[in-house]
């Protein structure tokens, strides 16, 4: 592996996943895959999942935190890192579904009116 990703490209994927952020109208569902991507990308990161998790968590918008601390009654970081990630895929496959009804835009059958 170090020689696919030498110490150079281990810190830069590292310092990525570490500053992690979610964009102003990215969905948690997209949040989610982003920060798995740049996991991906940097597979000696040596970050725990712990750690990931906490990261993933410190770096979502402040609605996003609220929403997943009001899901469990509580802080989502008082869960397992098991039982909070259940919970954060669980919200990110419920949001997918949400995002693609809301892209579904439902044709108006009619005729085609044409001009001469």
């Amino acid at each position: 592996m170090k020689k696919y990703f030498p110490k150079s490209k281990t810190e830069e994927g590292q310092a990525a996943i570490s500053s992690f952020h979610q964009f102003p109208n990215e969905s948690l569902s997209e949040a989610l895959e982003r920060f798995r991507g740049l996991l991906r990308k940097t597979p000696i990161h040596g970050f725990s999942e712990l750690i990931q998790l906490n990261i993933f968590i410190d770096g979502l918008r402040p609605q996003s935190k609220q929403l997943l601390d009001a899901s469990v009654g509580g802080k989502i970081k008082m869960k397992t890192p098991e039982e909070a990630m259940d919970l954060i895929e669980s919200m990110a496959a419920s949001d997918i579904t949400i995002l693609r009804d809301r892209a579904h835009i439902p044709t108006k059958k009619s005729l085609l009116e044409l001009t001469s």
